[in-house]
């Protein structure tokens, strides 16, 4: 009895503390009056960029072109771009904002800026963090094609108590600590209230791809659906902006903890606002999202829950 009472008061005053440092946070950092477009469609599929996305374009093509596509970071660098004509577009690579044309090491960076604005025309929706405002980013696609419209949103992670983040997250002022850009991508779809959420080529597998070598350096394949796996080597994940250390072993596997917990609050918070998000990778290791199997087009049965 005394330690379920201990429990309870300690998990107040946490929630407590978190709560007035997230509210400091919010007045530093967000901004006010963010509204998101309403749904086109009543659904969308979200398109991930692991390898498993490219089984869900050759299966299921029909379904996702009946549905509203979100697209995320370098999927502008791939031939389906340009064919899928996706009208939401989110980028959440810090790197993306910090970057300008003298920069190098990051073709990625460069080819993905040249796609946006050669290649886009249609109307479509870019989403980037309110922090990306005035970067040469966004000043070259405001300045080059005015097709994209910009969509600002409050990235700031907000902590505490339930109905306090709920109420934040809910008025676009903050959202749950996003360590993947799949995860910023779901919430602001939950956000503009679809009736249904897909989720495609979310493999969440790195661990797969982790290796340590005799210096204890540690390693990563970072493989993508539009990668040639044998092109894909093992190269080291640094920790410092100079390159001389890797990132620990630790370290790594608490950034994989964060992931996989920050797709349990996105559940509890899609319960919350009613709204089914349906993961439809062909290969996931994600367990907090109803697991879904595409079977007829989307005009028919729209497909099979793994859990029943």
């Amino acid at each position: 009895m005394l330690e379920t009472t201990f429990n309870a008061v300690s998990a107040f005053f946490s929630n407590l503390l978190a709560s007035v440092l997230s509210l400091a946070k919010v007045l530093l950092r967000s901004r006010w009056g963010v509204r998101l477009p309403a749904p086109e469609k009543t659904r969308c599929s979200i398109l991930g960029n692991g390898p498993s996305l490219n089984d869900s374009l050759t299966n299921h093509l029909d379904f996702l072109l009946e549905t509203e596509l979100v697209v995320v970071n370098g999927f502008a660098l791939t031939d389906y771009f340009t064919r899928l004509r996706p009208t939401n577009y989110i980028i959440a690579d810090p790197n993306c904002f910090t970057f300008n044309a003298s920069t190098s090491g990051r073709e990625d960076l460069h080819q993905i800026l040249k796609s946006l604005i050669e290649l886009v025309d249609w109307p479509m929706r870019l989403y980037v963090p309110n922090f990306a405002k005035g970067s040469y980013f966004i000043q070259k696609i405001q300045a080059e094609n005015r097709r994209i419209e910009l969509i600002f949103f409050n990235s700031t992670p907000i902590r505490g108590f339930r109905w306090f983040r709920y109420w934040l997250y809910s008025a676009n002022i903050g959202m749950l600590q996003a360590q993947t850009v799949v995860i910023t991508a779901l919430f602001l779809m939950i956000n503009r209230k679809f009736e249904q959420i897909f989720l495609f080529g979310a493999d969440t597998s790195w661990h797969e791809q982790i290796r340590v070598d005799e210096g204890n350096q540690l390693l990563i394949k970072q493989i993508h659906f539009y990668d040639k796996p044998k092109d894909v080597a093992f190269a080291p994940v640094y920790s410092d902006a100079h390159r001389t250390r890797t990132f620990s072993m630790a370290s790594q596997f608490l950034s994989l903890h964060k992931t996989f917990l920050g797709y349990e609050i996105l559940r509890e918070y899609a319960d919350f606002r009613k709204i089914p998000v349906l993961n439809a990778s062909s290969k996931s290791y994600i367990d907090a999202l109803e697991r879904v199997v595409i079977r007829q087009p989307a005009s028919q049965s729209v497909g099979e829950s793994t859990n029943t």
